[in-house]
């Protein structure tokens, strides 16, 4: 008997995931070793040329996801800032991750909706991040003059240390919980639908699958 499945990652959303993800990993690698002279002064140089050439694709999706897509945007922002009871309680023990990882305290974990409230933050972080950097980043390469001193040093440092903080993050945090639930992964990154099963879905988004089918009984 064919598996029951649920749609959690439409098209241009894993378009806009896939190709930011491709992005970042270039501009962080280029411009940390540019920053920490990991490597030779003609090397840096070149990453430079290739820390914009990444920027520009970077800047182009992000924004053409809210222009193109702005109703899956909408959902998506709406999606991120819908906090409640169980959003703020998931916190008290992580959503059992510490449990189902290393057998610390609880495994139970109250029901979250499409996103659990740890991927909730880290999605504001990195809208809020994407929109920071832009902005610094851009105006380091267009104006720098118009900034002055005080404001270029400035927009540097946040530019630089703010990218490397979250990068850490995604690394370290982000990246592993995205394997450990495999079927999300997969649902993103293979060649085919960006569906999970309903089984999966009903365990770690029971709120969102009840929504879902409700508006499938609507339809």
């Amino acid at each position: 008997m064919e598996k029951m499945v649920v749609l959690r990652h439409s098209v241009p959303s894993r378009i806009m995931h896939i190709v930011l993800m491709i992005c970042w990993i270039v501009l962080a690698a280029t411009g940390f070793a540019v920053y920490f002279k990991l490597v030779g002064e003609a090397v840096r140089a070149a990453f430079m040329q290739w820390h914009i050439y990444f920027a520009i694709p970077l800047t182009f999706v992000t924004l053409g996801y809210l222009v193109v897509t702005p109703d899956r945007a909408f959902m998506f922002a709406k999606e991120l800032l819908s906090w409640d009871r169980d959003t703020i309680a998931w916190w008290k023990n992580l959503g059992g991750y510490p449990y189902k990882l290393f057998k610390i305290g609880s495994p139970n974990s109250p029901p979250q909706s499409k996103y659990n409230a740890g991927q909730k933050f880290y999605g504001l972080c990195v809208v809020a991040t994407l929109a920071i950097l832009g902005v610094t980043g851009w105006s380091l390469y267009f104006i720098p003059q118009a900034l002055g001193k005080f404001w270029t040093l400035t927009f540097f440092k946040l530019h630089v240390w703010l990218s490397f903080f979250v990068t850490l993050f995604m690394l370290f945090v982000h990246v592993p919980l995205v394997i450990y639930n495999w079927p999300d992964f997969k649902a993103m990154f293979r060649f085919g639908p960006g569906t999970v099963p309903l089984e999966w879905a009903r365990e770690h988004n029971p709120k969102w699958v009840e929504k879902e089918l409700a508006l499938l009984k609507e339809d």
